[in-house]
């Protein structure tokens, strides 16, 4: 008897955690982002994470988190203000963004980035022979430089081309290697 009362307890408790889980995750697609180098710009919905050794992330606008639970940590650099955006600079730099809307330029040396949601992805290759890679919606893995805008989380992972200006240093990431 007592294990009836403890399987239908669990129940009560997890089934509905599940169905909130499913819902949240139906419709949503992924983004890795694995030793990059350069600048990758992300625009997004849901949570991003990540690493790079050297550089900076930019929050382009407001972060909109979407519950006033999901406070942003960024970790291994210093803040500043420039041009009402908020960017951060340094070394071994850890950051999380756990719900809510972003536009984050991430400029720098081996970056590694995960997110899950919608959204989409651009990169600017620093240039060199191994500029990293990344994989949309457990497609197949690409190589940064190979292809231009994509689209994250619209249930397919091919790549939309759009028309990227080379400008600055480096290949667009529509320029091809």
């Amino acid at each position: 008897m007592r294990k009836l009362i403890l399987i239908l307890l669990a129940s009560v408790l997890i089934l509905p955690a599940a169905a909130i889980a499913g819902r949240d995750a139906s419709g949503g697609g992924s983004l890795v982002v694995s030793n990059a180098d350069g600048r990758l710009t992300i625009q997004g919905r849901g949570l991003i994470f990540g690493h790079l050794d050297h550089g900076t992330i930019t929050i382009v606008g407001d972060y909109k988190p979407e519950d006033i639970t999901a406070l942003p940590s960024v970790s291994g650099a210093k803040l500043k203000v420039r041009d009402d955006n908020v960017v951060y600079v340094g070394n071994d730099v850890r950051f999380l963004f756990p719900s809510g809307r972003y536009t984050l330029i991430v400029e720098g040396t081996n970056i590694d980035i995960s997110a899950v949601g919608r959204g989409k992805f651009t990169a600017i290759s620093a240039g060199g022979v191994d500029n990293g890679s990344f994989t949309v919606d457990g497609g197949r893995t690409q190589l940064i430089g190979t292809t231009g805008t994509v689209q994250y989380g619209t249930g397919n992972s091919s790549s939309n081309s759009s028309s990227n200006s080379n400008s600055g240093k480096g290949r667009s990431a529509a320029a091809g290697g």
